[in-house]
């Protein structure tokens, strides 16, 4: 606790972590502690367990949860511990079951977490105060949400922004087109830092800043996002500019969404600029605009009017993190129909292997002996914010 403190204090002001924060196991656990379960994380988009019965797994560094459908269609996070001898009782990524039963020794749960059964354990065993525990979840727009904390952050905030935001683009009627995992060697702060900031854009994705504006500085695309808002608004459209990311409103979970736009001649995020599927939500046309939005410390999302992109940051160890990348489209989308899988998906496949690429390297280069860290430039205040918020979270008093 001393040491990490000390570092703490060395912290050079305005410059990138000192080489502890993205490399050290102790570290990398009290992260986890401290930000990861005291914050909400989206797990994934609740299109993926329509029916009931129909459960996934999340895993973050050795916790797991099963995300379930019960047959009161209630979506719940049931902790994936067994409550015999502490065994997985979810071993697959997915499925759909009319109990989950744990492999080990056959110990058989309802999909609410409730023992029903524990083979030959006598006829005096009472079941009952051993169900699987549930953390707290909650659905947003279709997205769902999970906190580990005893008493989380509150979401009110969120809920009224994600409305403004993703549910103008239908998010809540949208289904999950494509998943895939890209799995970078590296600590999840290396992730999240290159997420925040568009610095790296012209050099590293070519393929991203041929048709967004995010590349540029805002003040050299303030006419183009302005005519692109001009557009939407014509619509009806107006997205809100919010600005609680890092730094949330007393006691609300750190929320952000800004408003961008894609080039002339381009109008969604594709190969090339053009349409991959059909429009979402409350777009009667494109507007040549998009929205960011950021909600807690790892779980980002990007809506054009026609897809949309779940990007969740999973820390596995100190230096492996999971980029889990999910593709969304209208609920009513047929693939092979209204879209194509490698159309839509071609951008930020690309850009994600990059994002791989640069962030491994970036992680090596932190390994070495002679890293020191570097200044923030203009382009990436919100990846120094980041950094500044995260040593106050690593610093704050322990909670349960």
């Amino acid at each position: 606790m001393d040491r990490i403190a000390s570092l703490i204090e060395r912290q050079p002001k305005g410059s990138a972590l000192l080489q502890e924060f993205y490399s050290d196991p102790e570290i990398f656990r009290r992260d986890i502690d401290r930000i990861h379960l005291r914050h909400w994380l989206c797990v994934g988009h609740e299109s993926r367990i329509p029916k009931k019965g129909d459960w996934f797994r999340f895993d973050l560094a050795e916790e797991s949860i099963i995300l379930v459908r019960g047959r009161d269609d209630e979506v719940r996070a049931l902790v994936n511990v067994c409550r015999h001898r502490g065994s997985r009782v979810c071993y697959e990524e997915s499925g759909n079951a009319r109990m989950l039963v744990c492999p080990y020794h056959a110990w058989t749960y309802d999909l609410d977490g409730r023992l029903r059964s524990a083979r030959r354990m006598g006829a005096d065993f009472d079941a009952s105060p051993h169900a699987l525990p549930q953390i707290h979840l909650r659905i947003l727009e279709g997205l769902i949400f999970v906190c580990f904390a005893e008493n989380p952050p509150g979401l009110e905030d969120t809920k009224r922004m994600l409305r403004a935001s993703l549910g103008r683009y239908g998010w809540s009627n949208a289904r999950v087109a494509h998943r895939q995992t890209y799995t970078v060697d590296a600590n999840w702060k290396l992730a999240t830092e290159n997420y925040q900031e568009c610095y790296h854009c012209t050099p590293a994705h070519p393929e991203f800043s041929r048709w967004h504006a995010t590349e540029k500085p805002d003040e050299e695309v303030a006419e183009l996002r302005a005519a692109a808002a001009e557009r939407a608004r014509a619509m009806g459209i107006e997205i809100p500019y919010v600005a609680d990311w890092p730094y949330g409103a007393p006691g609300q979970e750190m929320a952000d969404s800004s408003y961008d736009a894609t080039y002339p001649g381009s109008v969604t995020g594709s190969e090339d600029g053009q349409p991959v599927a059909p429009l979402m939500g409350d777009f009667s046309d494109y507007d040549g605009g998009f929205c960011y939005v950021d909600v807690g410390p790892s779980s980002f999302f990007l809506a054009y009017p026609d897809h949309g992109m779940v990007y969740l940051f999973i820390p596995r160890t100190a230096q492996r993190t999971d980029m889990e990348i999910v593709w969304l489209v209208r609920e009513t989308a047929r693939e092979g129909v209204d879209y194509e899988r490698a159309k839509l998906t071609w951008l930020w496949d690309v850009t994600s292997v990059a994002d791989k690429l640069i962030i491994d390297q970036n992680q090596q280069g932190v390994n070495s002996r002679y890293y020191r860290p570097g200044p923030y430039g203009p382009m990436e205040s919100q990846t120094r914010s980041f950094s500044e918020w995260y040593l106050k979270e690593l610093s704050a008093a322990p909670t349960s």
